[in-house]
């Protein structure tokens, strides 16, 4: 059912635990990953075909779209970076796997590992007044 799974987990190659800060490191993943806390598959959009023309049209307009340099109206950004960024590097570390043909995400076979810091990130998100900048991971 979920294709891109992380060649490297099924192997038994050692990962190291650097994966987690990554993963962890940018809001886009870590919303995911969160959203994955409550349910095991969730769907993510679909890109516009203007965005998909511009992934399988040359990587370096890809790169240039990516990076801000070139701005093209009717692709979108976010979902963009999902597909081509995001997605596939939590499916490589394992975290997740996806199928984007039909833009389905689940829980990979490493999910658990980040359970407890995920869960602790949307307790604090939660709990805490909206004008508090400054969140204190320690207990």
């Amino acid at each position: 059912m979920i294709a891109h799974s992380s060649d490297q987990h099924l192997r038994g190659e050692v990962i190291e635990d650097d994966d987690v800060f990554d993963a962890l490191a940018d809001g886009q993943r870590r919303q995911l990953l969160v959203d994955l806390l409550d349910s095991d598959l969730r769907r993510v959009s679909e890109l516009s075909d203007t965005s998909q023309e511009l992934i399988e049209a040359h990587d370096a307009l890809l790169d240039q779209f990516l990076s801000g340099q070139l701005e093209i109206p009717e692709a979108d950004m976010e979902l963009i970076q999902n597909h081509h960024v995001h997605l596939p590097k939590l499916a490589e570390y394992g975290f997740i796997e996806w199928n984007p043909e039909d833009c389905l995400v689940a829980r990979g076979p490493r999910f658990d590992e980040l359970k407890p810091v995920l869960n602790r990130m949307e307790n604090q998100r939660t709990n805490r007044p909206v004008t508090d900048r400054f969140t204190d991971f320690r207990q």
